[in-house]
């Protein structure tokens, strides 16, 4: 169920320019040998210049995605 909040939240943000980015991967290694990696990658950071946490800290929407890479165990 879509109350609309999102779309009011989108409306009172403005965009933050991202000026510079370090996308590094996290790697995890199971017990079969297989490395699982993933890495985040930013497409968007909104800041909501009249909301604020509790400790007065800015509120920021951010859109990403995550690449993932599985490296399996070579027989």
């Amino acid at each position: 169920m879509d109350d609309g909040s999102a779309v009011s939240l989108q409306t009172s943000t403005s965009d933050v320019e991202v000026l510079t980015a370090k996308e590094a991967w996290s790697e995890y290694h199971l017990a079969d040998g297989t490395v699982l990696r993933i890495k985040p990658i930013m497409i968007s950071v909104s800041r909501a210049p009249e909301a604020q946490t509790t400790d007065g800290d800015p509120v920021y929407s951010m859109r990403s995605t995550l690449v993932t890479d599985v490296r399996p165990t070579r027989s």
